[in-house]
């Protein structure tokens, strides 16, 4: 018997919808987050709009090529004066999107011609039916034609760059964090019964090893470049999950990062309620009214199917690395969007990208000692194990240091 084969591991395609008004036209919105994609090093094709009293010009986001698409009419013209000739022209420009199957198309925006239709409107169908994420602005007229066009799927954002943050972070978490591993080779991979370890030239990074063990024999790791090993993150695989968040982790936290030396815990307790996400170890002591979430609840701690009740009322969220590792995180931090988030724990990648995902305070491992560290690993070593071989330090989204 076969087994059956596991979900795609890219993330599922999502449609969004910029709503604006009149006096709000979202073109340098949009052109300011395709511009941040790219520099996190996603792929983003299709076009954005330029207006000015003289002119309406498309942007070619895969090279910056610039098309003018309005006809001059002249003065006393009542006609439309959208250039049909360059709008084709354009389309062609998403159509090469669609087929190099870019991360996100932008189309500039949804409007009459596409309603009836005309303008952008098969290369956009194209797009959803390739299962590409597509984003484009609907005026907020025209918002019951958008759900007519797309069958009532996809979301209506706010004309902000933090919503469409959002709309982006849950199901690119794990795509954004592999785009920042660096192309150096990986020196050691350790797979212990507490954690996975992979060791880059300038950091150790570490995840949780997963109960389930593979069934047929791994390795090959060593001399791989972190990027290569990081793209393991947006596998099904628990195991290779592990050792891709690892090295993800070997890239981001260096040894000589600078950071506020903390217990990830400390300045919690001030939060009522406080939700804690896994029975930290003497969590008691330094927040002794924390309501606590464990997949094995001990009398007085909550089970997993809590989260759905406590986590969107409560005024901050502690989250242990370990939902990196399984999988939980994106869930978890969509039930928790209106809550102080901390992600603690030696898995932890310390990165500023980890912001934007809606997470407002990291705590995390620095090695100081790897050799030691890579012994006690692969002598079993867990958490309380590791304390010895490094530090562990806080960043803080900028809000929240400057509070």
């Amino acid at each position: 018997m076969t087994s059956s084969p596991l979900p795609p591991a890219s993330p599922p395609s999502i449609i969004g919808a910029v709503v604006y008004g009149p006096d709000h036209r979202p073109e340098s919105l949009l052109a300011d987050f395709a511009r941040a994609l790219t520099q996190r090093g996603f792929k983003v094709g299709g076009v954005v709009q330029e207006t000015t009293d003289d002119d309406m010009v498309l942007v070619d986001l895969s090279n910056g090529e610039r098309l003018s698409i309005k006809q001059n009419l002249g003065s006393g013209s009542a006609a439309c004066s959208l250039d049909e000739s360059a709008l084709a022209q354009a389309s062609g420009v998403l159509r090469r999107a669609v087929a190099d199957r870019v991360d996100l198309i932008l189309v500039n925006k949804f409007s009459n011609q596409e309603r009836a239709g005309r303008g952008f409107a098969p290369e956009m169908l194209a797009a959803m039916t390739a299962g590409i994420t597509l984003l484009t602005a609907v005026p907020a007229g025209l918002v019951e034609d958008w759900r007519a066009f797309t069958g009532g799927r996809g979301d209506l954002l706010g004309n902000q760059m933090n919503a469409l943050a959002r709309w982006w972070s849950g199901p690119r978490l794990y795509s954004d964090l592999a785009q920042s591993a660096p192309d150096e080779a990986a020196r050691r991979v350790v797979v212990g019964l507490g954690f996975t370890l992979v060791e880059g030239p300038h950091g150790i990074g570490l995840a949780r090893t997963p109960s389930y063990m593979p069934s047929t024999p791994r390795g090959g790791w060593s001399g791989r470049s972190l990027a290569d090993l990081a793209g393991l993150a947006r596998s099904w695989d628990p195991f290779d999950l592990a050792v891709g968040m690892a090295a993800i982790n070997a890239g981001i936290n260096r040894f000589d990062l600078d950071a506020e030396r903390s217990n990830g815990l400390d300045g919690l307790d001030q939060f009522d309620p406080l939700v804690v996400i896994g029975g930290f170890p003497g969590l008691r002591g330094r927040a002794p009214n924390a309501l606590v979430i464990e997949r094995q609840p001990e009398p007085g701690q909550y089970p997993e199917e809590a989260a759905e009740w406590l986590l969107p009322t409560a005024e901050a969220v502690a989250i242990t690395a370990s939902a990196l590792a399984n999988r939980t995180l994106p869930r978890l931090l969509r039930l928790s969007r209106h809550a102080h988030v901390a992600l603690v724990g030696p898995g932890t990648p310390l990165t500023p990208r980890l912001f934007d995902h809606g997470i407002a305070q990291l705590s995390g491992f620095v090695a100081t000692d790897p050799e030691g560290l890579v012994a006690c690993v692969a002598e079993g070593g867990g958490g309380r194990a590791i304390k010895k071989f490094g530090r562990f330090v806080t960043l803080r989204r900028p809000a929240e240091a400057g509070a």
